[in-house]
């Protein structure tokens, strides 16, 4: 369930994996790696809307070229 803070919507692992289709562990891979921006707060990691929307606006970049 994604959590707001301020004016900031995070989304945690199980909720990406969820709406991505992907399971948790691929999730984490590409949080690992830098691939998909997000920080880890108290041993979970939690991407905000923000960061998914330019995440998937830069996919969309490579995808022309």
């Amino acid at each position: 369930m994604a959590i707001t803070v301020g004016n900031m919507k995070l989304y945690d692992v199980e909720d990406l994996a969820d709406m991505l289709k992907l399971q948790d562990r691929t999730v984490r891979k590409l949080l690992r790696e830098g691939t998909l921006p997000g920080r880890k707060l108290t041993r979970k990691w939690y991407v905000s809307e923000d960061a998914l929307k330019e995440y998937f606006s830069q996919a969309g970049k490579e995808e022309m070229r």
